[in-house]
């Protein structure tokens, strides 16, 4: 089936026209390239996008195709064909200067034509804001979204204090950053946000280069078990089996999807090794954990160069492919008495990035002997400051918020 015909046949059917047009993609138009000419004129004198048979009236050949999806996949098909086709050809005819030209000046001509075809592998949109109709469809997506979800457009983290002050809630292209001291509750609080996801009906994505899949799968189990099992008897594998398969088989039945990916150890994994995880399991949320242990896509030397340019390009895949993205961060300290007390953004080598990047940053902190852990905002770009404590059992995966009364933990660990 010829894909340029599938593509233009959803514009017409999904009245879509603006994602072709914020993408520039006259040229991936090769056979249709008269009567994708025709819509854009149609729609630039009407205002309005023409039905099917519109085309076929002009385009005697133009034979439309029944489609299902939307029109961002057919685009992304085309794309994909076309620059399949394009490589294809650029490393045969690098092959064949190879013969007569130097190396370096075939290398130069290959970098030219890539650069060109970098258009077609970059995100960036363009928007008209004369188009109301575009504008309308965008607003009561936004608001069907929230109807869904309780209100916010964005997925809830389950805790008031947090929903409140951050009432966008984890939506679609936002950067969410948690700080937090080595060893004290970041992963298990992000882990936790993982499952009142999932409960909500979404698909989590973790990511750990620190953890097996089978230790967080462990954690997950004692947070979803909320008391059922103790995380001390999984990690031995001391449970009764009919119990757990009795347990497993009732909450997980009709459900999404809770992916968990590790590299154990082995090899680097880069914001595009995620790209390609998010590619195949299609997550609502992805949870990177963590920061400093994930290489950029550049490769660079520098430390906080690279940590810079990781937190760059979590953002985009947040953008890119409209999910939300937690980031977890571990703070630095250049004495060990300044982790008494839960980190501020001056704490991560790179707090610029994230001031720049990130749209909700919080500080998650356990105070050493205790079930207390403080959760505090350090920046919120849609909405306000928050501050919260939480009774948290992790052996047994039981959480009780803490608004008010707050204890005085500053104070117990001077």
């Amino acid at each position: 089936m010829n894909t340029e015909a599938e593509l233009i046949s959803a514009v017409c059917k999904n009245k879509d026209i603006s994602t072709l047009l914020a993408a520039n993609v006259d040229e991936i138009f090769t056979s249709h390239r008269d009567i994708w000419d025709s819509l854009k004129s149609y729609y630039y004198k009407f205002k309005a996008v023409p039905e099917a048979g519109v085309l076929m009236e002009r385009h005697k050949d133009f034979e439309p195709v029944q489609t299902k999806a939307e029109t961002g996949y057919y685009l992304d098909k085309l794309k994909n064909e076309y620059l399949s086709s394009r490589l294809k050809n650029i490393i045969l005819q690098a092959g064949s200067s190879l013969k007569e030209d130097s190396a370096s000046r075939v290398l130069s001509d290959i970098q030219s034509k890539l650069s060109q075809l970098a258009k077609f592998t970059n995100h960036v949109r363009d928007i008209d804001i004369t188009d109301l109709e575009s504008a309308e469809r965008h607003f009561q997506a936004v608001k069907d979204r929230s109807a869904l979800m309780g209100g916010s457009p964005g997925i809830l983290t389950g805790f008031d204090a947090i929903d409140k002050a951050y009432p966008t809630g984890m939506a679609p292209g936002h950067l969410i950053v948690a700080i937090g001291w080595p060893g004290r509750g970041k992963t298990w609080f992000t882990s936790y946000l993982a499952c009142k996801a999932w409960e909500q009906g979404f698909k989590p994505m973790i990511i750990s280069l620190e953890m097996s899949p089978e230790n967080m799968r462990d954690r997950i189990y004692t947070m979803l078990g909320s008391g059922l099992f103790r995380a001390s008897d999984l990690s031995k594998g001391d449970i009764n089996i009919d119990d757990f398969r009795s347990w497993g088989q009732k909450k997980f039945v009709d459900k999404n999807g809770f992916i968990l990916v590790s590299n154990e150890g082995a090899g680097e994994v880069t914001p595009a090794t995620v790209q390609g995880k998010i590619d195949q399991h299609k997550p609502d949320l992805v949870i990177l954990d963590y920061h400093q242990l994930f290489n950029d896509n550049k490769r660079s030397q520098s430390e906080v160069e690279r940590n810079r340019n990781i937190s760059r390009e979590f953002k985009l895949l947040a953008v890119s492919n409209n999910i939300p993205i937690i980031d977890i961060t571990a703070a630095t300290a250049d004495d060990i008495s300044d982790q008494d007390e839960p980190p501020m953004m001056s704490q991560v080598a790179w707090s610029k990035a994230i001031e720049y990047d990130a749209d909700m940053a919080m500080a998650i902190h356990r105070y050493p002997g205790t079930n207390m852990i403080e959760v505090v905002s350090r920046k919120n770009r849609h909405g306000h400051e928050f501050d919260f404590y939480l009774d948290w059992d992790i052996n047994r995966g039981v959480i009780t918020p803490i608004y008010e009364n707050l204890p005085d933990m500053k104070g117990d660990n001077a």
